[in-house]
């Protein structure tokens, strides 16, 4: 008797289901999940409870995309589930029953994408909506590695900005000291030669001294009597 009922309650459950998938069969939506080709031998099992993590994502979805909506996972219609995981989708509106149009669920899919991936660990290659293009999620870290290549550039002019002017520095310093000995020598030459004259010393030929080469003195009497 009990075995009766309880097949005649799953039977009404089954009819129930089917009439709610032709019902809104015009706004499915198809999903193909690829568990084996995602995590390789760490792939789980999609089961009922996978099934109710995906109505609840769904609209959690629609629930972000739409102010003041209060759509609930009993609201995302699961239907023609397969054993490679793939099944239909549609969402109905809880206030008068109707279906969500399906450019709105993938308008709510498309800005949660993320999300979803993340609660399946599943990427938009392995959890495919078909016929909603796949929004890849932006690459974690991607301005963190601009800013240290743009830290690198500037840290890098810095440093040879330093060195430029370090080795400037020493560059001027040398020319600087270069200088100054220089002049000295040829100061230090200068003097030489005044001293020194084809190997004679000035000494010997001091001008200023007063002394006369009397060979080439005339007489002065001389001179006077002619």
């Amino acid at each position: 008797m009990l075995g009766g009922v309880l097949l005649l309650a799953f039977s009404l459950a089954t009819l129930a289901h089917s009439q709610l998938c032709e019902k809104y069969h015009t706004n499915f939506i198809k999903v193909r999940i690829s568990l084996k080709a995602a995590l390789g031998s760490d792939a789980y099992t999609w089961n009922s409870d996978e099934e109710y993590l995906f109505q609840s994502m769904v609209a959690f979805a629609m629930r972000n995309n739409e102010i003041q909506s209060e759509y609930q996972a009993s609201d995302v219609i699961i239907c023609n589930v397969t054993k490679r995981v793939s099944f239909f989708f549609a969402v109905r509106n809880n206030t008068d029953n109707s279906t969500v149009s399906r450019s709105d669920i993938a308008s709510a899919i498309s800005k949660n994408r993320n999300r979803i991936n993340s609660a399946f660990l599943l990427n938009d290659n392995t959890l495919q909506f078909v016929e909603i293009p796949p929004t890849l999620s932006p690459t974690t870290g991607s301005s963190s590695t601009s800013w240290l290549i743009v830290f690198g550039v500037v840290t890098g002019i810095i440093v040879i900005g330093i060195v430029f002017l370090i080795v400037s520095g020493i560059r001027q310093r040398k020319r600087n000291q270069r200088q100054p000995a220089g002049i000295e020598d040829s100061e230090v030459r200068m003097a030489d030669a005044a001293v020194v004259g084809n190997g004679i010393y000035c000494d010997t030929l001091n001008v200023r001294g007063g002394e006369t080469n009397e060979a080439y003195v005339q007489d002065k009497e001389a001179l006077t009597s002619l």
